[in-house]
């Protein structure tokens, strides 16, 4: 019996969820909103009631379905330290090449593929559609958002976030901490810590 914990009631936790409903036995979120119910029928548990070793005994592996790059690999990698096992979540419409590297903690959703030699670092999102090209890194928690698109050779730094229908050309490297506007195209390099925006992207901050 494969039991696994959600961590992140919103909108991706419900995709994540979507997700691994064919992949184990149980489901459980856990949220420290005490207003929260449920999730599409699946239980709750809340931060303030639950130990660590009650986690650590009852389940198996742990995802965080959060958006947000900086706490979804902070709290993957604090409770993997703490002896969470992070699971690896791929939807069964995905296309992965079996020369492709996916880290511990990472989702990969429905119609996205990467193919051969790209490495997926750990706590990343690769969402709907998305398109990771053969020889790509990305390191950890990168979001690829739906239908975000890169060529071959591309490097992303950590939590470096790509949004909405994105395209990179092959051979960019692009830095940590920072954000491609959605729709943007990008042909030249990107440095850590800014905004681009446009077609082709310019720096916006």
């Amino acid at each position: 019996m494969r039991r696994l914990l959600i961590i992140g009631t919103g909108g991706h936790g419900k995709v994540v969820l979507d997700c691994a409903k064919k992949s184990y036995d149980s489901i459980t979120f856990l949220t420290n909103d005490i207003h929260t119910k449920s999730i599409n029928g699946y239980p709750i548990l809340f931060e303030q009631e639950t130990s660590m070793d009650y986690l650590i005994n009852n389940f198996d592996e742990l995802i965080v379905a959060i958006g947000n790059n900086k706490a979804r690999l902070n709290i993957s990698m604090d409770f993997n330290a703490r002896g969470m096992k992070l699971a690896t979540i791929i939807h069964d419409k995905a296309i992965i090449s079996e020369d492709a590297l996916i880290g511990d903690g990472t989702v990969v959703l429905a119609n996205a593929v990467i193919n051969s030699s790209a490495v997926i670092g750990k706590c990343c999102i690769i969402n709907t559609g998305a398109i990771i090209e053969h020889d790509c890194i990305l390191k950890n928690g990168v979001h690829i958002s739906p239908n975000a698109a890169m060529g071959g050779t591309v490097f992303i730094g950590e939590k470096t976030w790509v949004c909405v229908g994105s395209s990179i050309a092959n051979n960019i490297n692009i830095g940590e901490n920072s954000v491609i506007g959605a729709g943007s195209v990008i042909i030249e390099d990107v440095p850590n810590k800014v905004l681009v925006v446009g077609v082709p992207a310019k720096i916006r901050y």
